[in-house]
C-alpha cells in the first residue's frame, strides 16, 4: 500500500545568515517520522509538532527567566529537553545550539552568565525561525 503523503513543509527554508544559514527543518527526519507512523498513525507528525510548540514555549520562557535569576542549572535542564525535542522534529540547528547551551550551562563556564545569555539569545533566534516554519507550512 502507498504511504500517505508527507505533510506540506518547506524543507528549503534556511536560517538567517547570522545564524549560519543551515536548513530550518530536516526533510530526512520527517521521512523517518512518516515511516514510523505508517498507516497506523498518519497524524503523528502533526501531533509531535503540536507537542513541540506547546512544550518548547514553556522551556524557552524558563531559560529566559533563568538568565534573569542567574540559574545555569535551570538553563541546562531546559536546553537538554529542547535539544532532544528539536532533533525529534527535524530542527537540527536548533538542537545543536541547545546541546552547546546545555554543555556550557553544566560546565565550569556557567559562572559567565553573559556567555550563557549570548547562547540563549542565539537559541531563541533559531527557535523563532523553527516555529515560524512549522506554523506557516503545516498542511
Amino acid at each position: 500500500m502507498d504511504q500517505p503523503s508527507l505533510p506540506t513543509y518547506s524543507f528549503d527554508a534556511v536560517h538567517s545568515g547570522d545564524l549560519g544559514g543551515g536548513p530550518v527543518l530536516d526533510e530526512a527526519t520527517f521521512g523517518t517520522l512518516q515511516e514510523l507512523a505508517g498507516e497506523d498513525d498518519p497524524d503523528l507528525i502533526e501531533d509531535l509538532i503540536h507537542l513541540f510548540l506547546e512544550d518548547s514555549a514553556e522551556r524557552m520562557a524558563a531559560m529566559g527567566g533563568a538568565i534573569d535569576s542567574g540559574s545555569p542549572e535551570t538553563i541546562g535542564a531546559a536546553a537538554h529537553a529542547l535539544k532532544s525535542s528539536g532533533a525529534n522534529i527535524g530542527a537540527l540547528e536548533f538542537s545543536s545550539a541547545c546541546a552547546t547551551l546545555e554543555h556550557t550551562a553544566r560546565s565550569a563556564e556557567a559562572a559567565d552568565m553573559a556567555a550563557l545569555e549570548g547562547l540563549v539569545i542565539r537559541a531563541s533566534k533559531l527557535y523563532e525561525e523553527v516555529c515560524q516554519a512549522l506554523r506557516s507550512n503545516a498542511s
